[in-house]
């Protein structure tokens, strides 16, 4: 196998679901899901996981949640979450085959509608395309959520090894376009850090150096790093 696919995620999703499962699967201090359930109580909802991958996401919301609905395109990441529930015997969890575009569900018929790390969320027109199917979908009164890696944050504390260059200098054109599409669509935002504990230096290099690159693989290697922190950044609206 290669050693890296040096951050093209398109290759990661479609011909790698296991390394992502492996690199989505990381423990992490605090958990997404478990943010999210802080400042959106999950208990007693419905939650669409939009752009769920191989579950990882869904799995944990429905920790708190009533039921998650796990919506993703590619077959291969639907496959593993669809063995994973069955090998932990999850009953309330279910996947689907859809899109951000187009969720395959009747008109308010979730309380939350989550997105994580989406990657399609990229421009004004996919955000707004995602937005609007996310208002048919959800009950009035319930929640858009999405979060994302923080403007400046990609790679997490790694990004200036990724890219040799300071922090305030990695910008890139998408993330200043979420803020931008997001905001004037009335959502707000609020950031938070989760630290990514890899364990070892070994499961760092297959998991995020896979993903990230060359330097970041040499970079832990000779620093043997197995901690790396993220910044993320939530949007949420109120239907």
């Amino acid at each position: 196998m290669i050693e890296t696919i040096e951050n093209d995620w398109d290759a990661l999703f479609r011909d790698y679901p296991e390394i992502y499962d492996e690199f989505a699967c990381v423990e992490m201090r605090p958990p997404i899901a478990k943010v999210i359930n802080t400042y959106f109580p999950l208990k007693g909802k419905v939650v669409l996981d939009v752009g769920c991958g191989t579950g990882a996401p869904t799995f944990r919301l429905a920790e708190y949640a009533r039921s998650v609905i796990g919506v993703e395109p590619e077959r291969s990441m639907r496959d593993v979450a669809v063995g994973r529930a069955r090998e932990r015997a999850i009953t309330n969890v279910e996947f689907l085959a859809g899109r951000a575009e187009a969720v395959p569900l009747p008109d308010h018929s979730v309380d939350m509608v989550v997105a994580i790390t989406l990657q399609s969320l990229h421009n004004e027109e996919n955000i707004r395309r995602f937005v609007q199917e996310a208002e048919r979908v959800v009950r009035p009164g319930g929640s858009i959520v999405t979060v994302n890696i923080a403007p400046t944050w990609y790679g997490g504390e790694l990004g200036p090894i990724i890219y040799g260059k300071p922090r305030r200098l990695i910008l890139l054109p998408d993330e200043e376009e979420k803020d931008k599409s997001f905001g004037g669509l009335g959502f707000s935002y609020r950031d938070f850090d989760s630290l990514h504990d890899y364990g070892s230096v070994e499961k760092a290099v297959r998991t995020y150096g896979f993903i990230f690159g060359k330097k970041a693989i040499d970079y832990i290697r000779e620093n043997e790093k197995t901690r790396i922190k993220f910044r993320y950044r939530i949007h949420y609206k109120s239907c």
